[in-house]
């Protein structure tokens, strides 16, 4: 129970944080798409790309190294060998970071121009390479204290660079004004750079706190040999399977806009379609999926302890780890894709003042559980040292998705990337569970993780439908109607869940039973 409350714990911080944050993220957003346009929206998502890509270059692997080798060595009661392996993660990060910053700084010229085929993203993608270091020992300090189980400081460093991005960025977009896409998209990103910076000053101290308080090494402990080749066995499969994932995921996205504009499109239209997918409805409908990350990221430690405890992977705790995940999961994906889809209107019309956001939310909203169960699958895979097999299948959707985007955008527009990223999504979801199942031995209970809460969805979303025509202020305050609505919603939901038995009073007690306190003799 020690172990689950401090779980419990771990997830309520970041969850509540993660949320917080999403909630910041897609205000802000909302904020930059009316003020920058679609068109900016677009060149920005466009330059986050090839960003994102130079980001994975800078990790390079080594957020789960951290992980894996301090919560292992902590495990085993070594702490001068998990000292030993910060070091040597924050070296790795050091040279990783600094070489992909200097790649994006030299070639940003080549790349805007001639990849991403616009010269305006060039400025930007200088300004963002100084934040790629940072980025990199940052990656390892979030690490550590998820190895550790004290995520209250990692959790704090986010809240503080979300705020201070948005100051700097809200700033800057007042003193170079609106007018020009080129620095308007580079206001944007120099928030990123100098947020980036000031977090990892901010988790530097507080692991430099942290080391003095409780990272005290025993006498007769040694450092273990080959735990640099550990560190390596860990990041570089992971780093190379990541470049070639995300070289592709760049790919698709500057396919996007050339596929669109092959479609009949010109450049500024096909860049705002662009941004409207990228920019505005996909951060909105994974917005929930804030739970889920969180959950993700907090199981890998969890799962790393307990493989290896126990030489079986099948083993009863895992198990019921692995069921329990799942089936909440679904559960909580299940609830927000009936949200999104009856109230993708009036959510599209209060975040964006877009009918076409409006449109694509509710359509994104059906692949929502699998979106969410995705992220979990992946974070049950790396705790259980399936890393290898999670990023094959992250390579095989990515090199699909290429190959519809360019098959299929010329011929059928937009809707075709809509189809791509069903199709894609589905089969990265039936790969990954049918590893997680095959490495655990776990069974899933299908009627009570898709079929009842499928239909209490259905049946929760047709009665909030029924009572909102009913109120006295349907349709007269937009605001208060979607609020009201998501919560009747989730009302009529959470009680079909139980009569349907999707939830049970075993269920409820485990939940409540997590955060009561746990009396010692």
């Amino acid at each position: 129970m020690n172990r689950l409350k401090r779980f419990a714990a771990n997830a309520a911080i970041m969850g509540g944080v993660t949320i917080f944050m999403r909630i910041i993220s897609v205000t802000f957003g909302a904020y930059t798409a009316n003020t920058v346009g679609a068109q900016g929206i677009g060149i920005h998502s466009l330059i986050m790309s090839a960003y994102v890509f130079a980001v994975t270059v800078a990790n390079s692997g080594i957020s789960l190294a951290v992980t894996r080798l301090v919560s292992e060595e902590l495990g085993k009661g070594n702490t001068k060998a998990a000292i030993a392996a910060m070091r040597k993660c924050v070296m790795y990060s050091i040279i990783f970071g600094s070489a992909a910053a200097l790649a994006l700084f030299t070639f940003a010229r080549p790349i805007g121009v001639h990849l991403l085929g616009d010269e305006r993203t060039v400025i930007s993608l200088k300004a963002l390479s100084v934040s790629l270091p940072f980025i990199a020992l940052s990656n390892v300090l979030s690490g550590y204290f998820n190895a550790v189980r004290r995520v209250s400081k990692s959790a704090a460093a986010a809240i503080t660079e979300q705020f201070v991005k948005i100051a700097i960025t809200v700033a800057l977009l007042h003193v170079f004004g609106t007018q020009s896409v080129e620095y308007s998209c580079l206001a944007l990103v120099l928030g990123t750079s100098i947020s980036e910076g000031l977090s990892f000053i901010y988790l530097l101290f507080f692991y430099l706190r942290d080391k003095r308080k409780y990272l005290r090494p025993k006498e007769g402990e040694q450092v273990p040999r080959g735990l640099t080749a550990r560190m390596l066995h860990i990041s570089l499969p992971i780093a190379a399977s990541a470049y070639l994932r995300s070289g592709l995921v760049t790919l698709e996205h500057i396919l996007i806009p050339y596929g669109l504009r092959r479609s009949g499109k010109n450049q500024a239209e096909a860049l705002a379609s662009y941004g409207t997918v990228h920019g505005m409805v996909l951060p909105l409908v994974l917005f929930p999926s804030a739970v889920s990350s969180t959950f993700a990221s907090l199981i890998i430690p969890e799962l790393s302890e307990l493989a290896a405890k126990y030489e079986r992977r099948d083993t009863k705790h895992i198990k019921y780890i692995v069921c329990r995940a799942i089936t909440f999961c679904l559960i909580f994906g299940m609830a927000c894709a009936g949200a999104f889809i009856v109230f993708a209107k009036p959510l599209g019309m209060l975040v964006y003042k877009s009918e076409e956001a409006a449109k694509y939310i509710g359509v994104f909203a059906v692949l929502v559980p699998l979106m969410y169960l995705d992220t979990v699958v992946d974070g049950m895979l790396k705790g259980l040292g399936e890393q290898l097999a999670s990023m094959k299948y992250n390579i095989i959707d990515a090199a699909i998705s290429v190959f519809l985007v360019y098959t299929l955008l010329p011929r059928m527009g937009i809707n075709g990337y809509i189809v791509c990223v069903f199709i894609t999504e589905l089969v990265n979801d039936v790969l990954s569970l049918s590893r997680l199942i095959s490495v655990t031995g776990v069974k899933i209970p299908v009627y009570r993780t898709v079929i009842a809460p499928l239909i209490s969805v259905i049946g929760a979303g047709a009665a909030a439908h029924l009572v909102m025509r009913a109120l006295p202020f349907a349709f007269h305050h937009l605001a208060v109607e979607t609020v009201c609505g998501i919560l009747i919603l989730l009302v009529f939901y959470i009680n079909f869940l139980v009569i349907f038995r999707a939830i049970s009073k075993d269920d409820v007690n485990w939940l409540f039973g997590i955060f009561r306190r746990k009396e010692t003799a």
